[in-house]
Parts: structure tokens; C-alpha cells; sequence
């Protein structure tokens, strides 16, 4: 759905390449959902595109909602990227169909049918959405209820532990005597300083205390204003942290080989040892191959791009919203990482931003060109 939808043989040569990256290849043989939450979120993608190629129709409407539906259950961050996903899509299409009607000089009452037809099935999609969006909350409550330990690791953070991840760790101890006197009544500064010794610690440890102490909204409250404060202090070093590790999530596969060679901290390490456990030398090379055929395919597209037939132009992935599409997906990851947490790199929570990187560089010699 997000290119050559009309050339089955270079659909086969992308879907037969991606199989074999190794990151990817992981999650899709692991007992995890990562490999899931990413195939509902590429069917989203695929759909928000067909949609604004060809409008949203009563069918494509309710694929729409499911596939978003599907998405928040599997990936819990899904009730706020697919969210921004489909608004993003649906503004693409009212845009483009108010641009179309701008161009028109007559309108027949076939026309006004569909039109009226076309608005009706646009706010019962907004309907559907919104019921979609409240259902996902409701059932993703129910699992982290019934299956707190399971759904650990895939639970959303709250906006307070954000705020301390992202803002004030790793200064937490430093800035002891600096906070409200409600938080240091909860948090002996002996204790401050452990906290301040692992970021997941924030959540994990001191949250609880605040929440339990003072109820939830004077808890978020109290963070808030320590993540002030933190970043009045220290606003270059703060801002420093979330540039870089922006520029981490946006190059993530080049941030994955760093981290492999002992450069920056991430959850990497980990990955890559469960990876190996049984044949290390088989996946030391293959590790290799999936690390060099991608910078090989990006020069070869890169090339393509720079010397083809000045004449002509390249249609990125054959439709140039696809390209956009995947853009501001890749931004949207990679901001929406960056400011959730101060948490090291873990590439499973990334491989959409993994996923686009290989399917541009594959894809990129596959353009289609046009006069």
C-alpha cells in the first residue's frame, strides 16, 4: 500500500529484502509485540495513504478505525501516534479535496451528492475515531490491570514521570535542596541521591511515593514544577540531552552500530546478546550484512537521485505523499521517544524508524520516473 502498488514484482523484491534485516528479522521471531504493533501501524499508514490518493469511502473508514484500534491495544503510545497519524491523513484529504473544488468551474448535482455522501462518511469516521480512541484507553486499562507484569514494559508513561525522566534525571539528587518542601518530605536525601543513579528509578521509586502521599494531581503537579526548575538551572545541558538524543532516534541504525562499538548507552547490548545466544558467528556476519547493505543502498539511491536524466523528475517511492508520509513519521518517532523519557535507546520501541531507513534505501532504487 505505501508504494508500487502497480508493479508486483518490486513489491516482492522490497517485502523479500526487509525479511532479512536482522533488527527487524528479531522482533518478527521474538515473543513480543513489537513486530505486531508495527504491522498495525504500517496497515494505518498504507490506508491514510490509499485515502488521500483516493478519498475515504464507508469501507476504508472503518478499516481506518480498526487498523488505529488495533494499534493502541498492541503499542499503547498507538492511542497517541495513531492518533496524530489520522488527523495529520484526514487534513491531507480535506486539503486536497478543497483544492480540487477550487479548480472546478461547474459543479452538477452528481457532484453535490457525492460531495454531501463524502462529508457524511468524514464525520462518522471523526465519531467512529473518538469511540475507537476511548475503547483503546478502556482496554488497555484492563490489561495493565489484569496483567500488570506482562504489560510492563509496553505501558505508557504519565505525564508526571515524563516530566522527571526527560527534564530532571539524571540532576534528581543534585537539585535536593532546590525542591518544593512537599517532595522532600516524601524523599530523604540519602535516598535522592540512589535515585538519581538510574533514570527508571523516577518511576519506579519516587512516583509511587508522591502519588500515594498526596493523590495523583498534586503528584503531576509537584513534577511539573521540579522539571521547571531543573530546566531554568541547567537549561544547555537539559536541552543538549534531548538534541542529542533526537539525533539518535532519527539515525537509528547508525546509533545501534555506535552503541555496539561501546559509544553512548542504550538497551542495544542486551538485543544483540539475546540475538547471538546460540550461533554467535552466524550472526556476528549476518549482523554485518543487515549494517552494510543499508549504507550501499542508500549511495546507490543517492546516485540515482543525483545523475539520473536531468529531464525528468523522481517520484520518491513512486507517489510523493508516501515519501512525505514516511518524513513526518520518522519526526513524529522520533520526537515523540526523545521527549517520552530519558531512558537509553532501545531499538524495539524504534522499528518504525528502523523499518523506514530500510525501505527508503531499498525502495530508493526502485523509483519510478515521469517526464
Amino acid at each position: 500500500r505505501i508504494g508500487f502498488r502497480e508493479k508486483k514484482y518490486k513489491r516482492a523484491f522490497v517485502c523479500a529484502y526487509l525479511l532479512t534485516v536482522p533488527c527487524l528479522l528479531q522482533m518478527h521471531t521474538a515473543r513480543l509485540v513489537w513486530s505486531l504493533s508495527l504491522s498495525a501501524l504500517l496497515w494505518l499508514l498504507g490506508l491514510l495513504l490509499e485515502t488521500i490518493r483516493s478519498g475515504l469511502s464507508g469501507r476504508r473508514a472503518a478499516l481506518l478505525v480498526f487498523s488505529y484500534f488495533l494499534y493502541g491495544i498492541l503499542c499503547p503510545d498507538g492511542l497517541w501516534l495513531g492518533g496524530i497519524l489520522l488527523f495529520v491523513g484526514i487534513v491531507f484529504w480535506n486539503r486536497k479535496g478543497r483544492g480540487s473544488r477550487r479548480t472546478e468551474t461547474a459543479m452538477t448535482k452528481q457532484d453535490s451528492g457525492e460531495r454531501k455522501r463524502a462529508g457524511g462518511t468524514g464525520l462518522r469516521f471523526g465519531a467512529a475515531a473518538l469511540l475507537a480512541a476511548a475503547l483503546v484507553c478502556l482496554v488497555n486499562a484492563g490489561l495493565d490491570e489484569g496483567f500488570p507484569e506482562q504489560r510492563r514494559i509496553y505501558r505508557e508513561n504519565n505525564f508526571g514521570t515524563t516530566v522527571l525522566s526527560r527534564f530532571v534525571w539524571p540532576y534528581f539528587g543534585q537539585h535536593y535542596y532546590f525542591w518544593n518542601e512537599d517532595v522532600k518530605a516524601v524523599l530523604p536525601d540519602s535516598e535522592a541521591a540512589w535515585i538519581g543513579r538510574r533514570v527508571d528509578l523516577v518511576g519506579e521509586e519516587f512516583y509511587p511515593l508522591l502519588e500515594e502521599t498526596y493523590g495523583k494531581r498534586k503528584a503531576i503537579k509537584l513534577c511539573v514544577g521540579m522539571g521547571r526548575s531543573c530546566l531554568e538551572v541547567r537549561t544547555k545541558e537539559v536541552v543538549g540531552e534531548i538534541g542529542r538524543d533526537f539525533k539518535d532516534y532519527v539515525l537509528l541504525p547508525f546509533t545501534i552500530e555506535r552503541n555496539l562499538q561501546g559509544q553512548g548507552t542504550s538497551l542495544t547490548g542486551w538485543n544483540y546478546g539475546k540475538m547471538k545466544a546460540h550461533t554467535p558467528v552466524l550472526v556476528k556476519y549476518y549482523y554485518r550484512y543487515g549494517l552494510f547493505t543499508l549504507p550501499v543502498l542508500l549511495l546507490g539511491s543517492f546516485l540515482l537521485w543525483s545523475f539520473g536524466e536531468s529531464a525528468r523528475t523522481v517520484r520518491f517511492l513512486g507517489e510523493r505523499v508516501a515519501g512525505k508520509s514516511l518524513f513526518f513519521v520518522l519526526l513524529l518517532y522520533s520526537m515523540w521517544y526523545t521527549m517520552r523519557s530519558n531512558i537509553p535507546i532501545d531499538y524495539k520501541v524504534g522499528l518504525p524508524i528502523l523499518f523506514i531507513w530500510y525501505f527508503v534505501a531499498v525502495s530508493g532504487l526502485l523509483c519510478q520516473r515521469e517526464p
